[in-house]
């Protein structure tokens, strides 16, 4: 998804929260409306030509834990392992930025960098219970920056060999054709664990879908096989609307959910996705991850979420996108 400029940003709150609409909010659409009219969005955009980068720009929100025992040195998934440790007694959050340059041609470097690394907290009695703990760091992250000279990574682990930038535009423009790549994938991939480890436990079939349409939603794909993303999404069964909703940034949009599973460094994690969409433009602006309780029912509070701030291309590397 195409966003112009580099937006501002505001404290995150955790969660999206939207549990009051705005007035002027229409009813609420089932998923599969509200995916397909971003079908219909995307078809209509027209073809951009490519720069020299695709710049993004992300924002990771994740709750605190503490560190794990005999563990040191965590950081982010650049600079080390997030914690494993328990959740701290009280409720906070740490919020990092990522920028990104991926090169549109093979061979050349592209970069990461993470900035803005901020502790939240859920309400100021949390802050205060921090502070009576005598105030113990919240995270293991640092800022960071790094290029990659990597000729032969894909840019999407998606087909055989993977696509690479150019490789967007030969992807299938019909959801059967991205449905039946992502298949394909699934197979080959429990194939090769299945040589390994006999019960490897896989994602789901529903979590594979979801997370090869949004990965092509928000690349600089053509208008065609972004529209085939979200006709793929709506044809998948388990999304459901839970109706209007703002971001962790406060953006206006329909949340969308979904249960998945998720083997992390905790183990296997159950939770409810919600992925937050903005039905005028056919931007997907966050996903957000909520625990799945031991009664069956997904928490009220957040355990991490990605907002999707903005991106586009851009003829140097290190220079957001220029809209």
């Amino acid at each position: 998804a195409v966003a112009a400029g580099v937006l501002a940003l505001p404290d995150d709150t955790p969660g999206h929260g939207g549990v009051t609409p705005p007035a002027s909010t229409p009813r609420a659409l089932d998923a599969r409306s509200v995916l397909l009219a971003g079908a219909e969005y995307a078809a209509k955009q027209p073809a951009a030509t490519h720069g020299a980068y695709w710049y993004s720009q992300i924002r990771e929100v994740d709750r605190a834990r503490q560190p794990g025992k005999g563990i040191k040195g965590n950081g982010t998934s650049a600079n080390g392992g997030p914690r494993n440790g328990p959740y701290f007694p009280f409720h906070a959050y740490v919020g990092i930025t990522w920028e990104n340059w991926d090169p549109y041609r093979q061979g050349q470097p592209s970069r990461t960098v993470d900035r803005d690394i901020q502790p939240q907290f859920t309400t100021p009695a949390d802050k205060a219970a921090w502070q009576r703990a005598g105030s113990p760091s919240l995270t293991d992250m640092k800022p960071f920056s790094a290029d990659a000279h990597t000729a032969d990574d894909p840019y999407l682990e998606l087909g055989p060999g993977g696509t690479t930038m150019a490789g967007l535009a030969k992807l299938p423009t019909t959801a059967a054709g991205l449905r039946r790549m992502v298949v394909a994938d699934r197979n080959r991939r429990i194939a090769e664990l299945r040589k390994y480890h006999a019960q490897s436990q896989e994602a789901s079939l529903t979590e594979d879908v979801l997370n090869a349409g949004i990965a092509i939603i928000n690349a600089p794909a053509p208008p065609t096989v972004r529209a085939a993303a979200y006709r793929m999404l709506a044809a998948q069964k388990g999304i459901r609307s839970i109706g209007p909703a703002r971001d962790g940034l406060g953006r206006s949009g329909v949340a969308l959910a979904v249960r998945v599973e998720e083997n992390t460094m905790q183990g296997l994690r159950r939770s409810e996705e919600h992925l937050v969409i903005d039905p005028a433009s056919a931007r997907i602006l966050a996903r957000e991850y909520y625990p799945i309780g031991a009664d069956g029912t997904a928490t009220s509070e957040i355990d991490n979420s990605t907002l999707m701030i903005t991106a586009g291309w851009t003829d140097r590397i290190g220079v957001p996108s220029h809209g």
